[in-house]
C-alpha cells in the first residue's frame, strides 16, 4: 500500500507525523512525505522519501519587499482573517506542488499533518481516502472561516470528511471545541544528534529547557527567547536554551550553566525538571509526554485559551502576554519548581499519555482505510 504524508508550517508540524510515517513504513508499506523546501531535511534524516511543497517557506508569505515580516494586526478578529488568509495560500501552493506526484504515484492514503489543509483539496481531487493528525487543540473558529473562504476564493469549493481522524492531545487537557477523533499517543521525534554523558545525566540543579519554537528568526519570536532566557537567568538552575545553531550564535553571554543550540528533545526531555515555552502543540505535548512541569508564555493570545484546561489540569502555569515581565515569569518558575504538586500533575497526564494507542498501533486502522478505498475504488 501507498501512503502520501502531508504537512503545513514549521517544524512544530512536520514533526508530529513521523513517528505514525515510520511505522507505517516500518509495517512494510511505501511511504512518501512532503514538506516545505528547507524543512525537507527533518523528513530525510527520519529515513522518509520526501519532496519539496510548497517550495516557499511559512514565513514568505508574510515577506514584504524589504525582506521584513508583515506585521501582524492586534485585533483578534483581524488577524484570524490574516492568518486564516494565509493558510489558504499556503495549502493552495501545496496542493499545486504535489498534483503530478498524486496523479503520477497514486498513493491509496493521504495523511495530513497538523492544520495540512493541502491533504484535504488533494482527497477531494482524486477521490482518495483522508487521514488526519491534529494536535487537538482549539484552533479559532473564525480562521478556518477565513481559510476557507480564500479557498472557495482560490477556486476549491470542497474539503472531505476524513475517513479516520487521529488526535495528539489527551482528553483530559484537551480544550472545548477542539477536534475529535481517535486518540494516538504523541511520541517526540527530534532529528538525532551524537549523545553526550550531559545529555542523560545532568547536576544536583534543577534542569530548565527553554524555547520559542524552530521558526526563531532576527524577525520572529528572538524577542520572546530572550526575554525567557532573562528571566530564567537568575534562578538556581541548569538552563537549556533550545533554537536554532545561528540563533544561538546571535544570543551573546549566556548565564552561567546555561547551553544554547538545537538539542535532541526525546533525549533531553526526561531529564528536566522544567519547560518555558510559548506554546507550540509539539512543545507542549513532548512535555506532557515526558511528565515535565510547564511554564506556558502564550506568543498569541489564543494559545492561553489551548491551554488553560492544561493549566486547570496541575501540570502548568500560564503567563499571560500583560503579565511577563521578568520578575513574575521568575517567580512563577520558582513556584513550579519547588511545588510538588507540578511534578505530580505531570507524571499523571505522562500515565494517560503512555496508555495511548502509539502509531505501531494505529497503522492497521490506516490498513483498513487503504482497503476500503481500494474496494470502493
Amino acid at each position: 500500500m501507498k501512503f502520501l504524508f502531508v504537512s503545513e508550517g514549521g517544524a512544530g508540524s512536520i514533526l508530529p507525523i513521523v513517528p505514525l510515517a515510520q511505522a507505517v513504513r516500518s509495517a512494510g508499506h511505501e511511504v512518501f512525505a512532503a514538506a516545505y523546501a528547507e524543512a525537507l531535511p527533518l523528513l530525510l534524516e527520519a529515513g522518509l522519501p520526501a519532496v519539496a511543497a510548497p517550495r516557499k517557506a511559512p514565513r514568505d508569505y508574510r515577506v514584504l519587499r524589504d525582506g521584513k515580516l508583515a506585521p501582524l494586526p492586534e485585533d483578534l478578529e483581524e488577524r484570524a482573517a490574516v492568518l486564516g488568509a494565509l493558510g489558504a495560500r499556503i495549502a493552495a501552493d501545496t496542493y499545486h506542488d504535489l498534483v503530478g506526484l498524486v496523479r503520477g504515484w497514486r498513493p491509496d492514503v493521504i495523511v495530513g499533518g497538523p492544520l495540512a489543509v493541502a491533504a484535504s483539496l488533494l482527497s477531494a481531487e482524486f477521490g482518495i481516502p483522508l487521514a488526519t493528525v491534529e494536535f487537538g487543540m482549539a484552533e479559532p473558529r473564525n480562521r478556518q472561516d477565513a481559510t476557507f473562504e480564500e479557498l472557495r476564493r482560490l477556486g476549491f469549493a470542497h474539503l472531505p470528511t476524513p475517513a479516520c481522524g487521529l488526535v495528539l492531545c489527551p482528553e483530559s487537557v484537551r480544550p472545548p471545541g477542539s477536534a475529535v477523533g481517535e486518540p494516538m499517543r504523541y511520541v517526540s521525534y527530534a532529528p538525532a544528534k551524537p549523545v553526550e554523558p550531559w545529555m542523560y545525566t545532568k547536576e544536583d540543579l534543577p534542569r530548565v529547557w527553554i524555547s520559542a519554537g524552530s521558526r526563531v528568526s532576527a524577525d520572529h519570536a528572538l524577542d520572546d527567547l530572550t526575554a525567557m532566557i532573562h528571566a530564567a537567568a537568575d534562578l538556581d538552575v541548569e538552563l537549556l536554551i533550545a533554537t536554532p545553531d545561528h540563533i544561538a550564535a546571535q544570543l551573546g553571554p549566556l548565564p552561567p550553566k546555561a547551553r544554547a543550540g538545537w538539542m535532541p528533545f526525546d533525549v533531553l526531555a526526561p531529564t528536566c525538571d522544567l519547560a518555558i515555552h510559548h506554546g507550540g502543540g509539539s512543545t507542549m505535548l513532548g512535555c506532557a509526554a515526558a511528565g515535565v512541569p510547564q511554564v506556558i508564555i502564550p506568543h498569541t493570545p489564543e494559545f492561553a485559551t489551548y491551554y488553560q484546561p492544561l493549566a486547570d489540569y496541575g501540570a502548568a502555569k500560564l503567563v499571560p502576554a500583560d503579565e511577563d515581565t521578568p520578575t513574575r515569569v521568575r517567580a512563577v518558575c520558582a513556584e513550579v519548581l519547588t511545588g510538588p504538586t507540578y511534578r505530580l500533575a505531570a507524571v499523571r497526564l505522562r500515565a494517560e499519555i503512555a496508555a495511548l494507542p502509539g502509531p505501531p498501533a494505529v497503522v492497521s486502522r490506516l490498513e483498513s482505510i487503504a482497503a476500503t478505498g481500494a474496494r470502493s475504488a
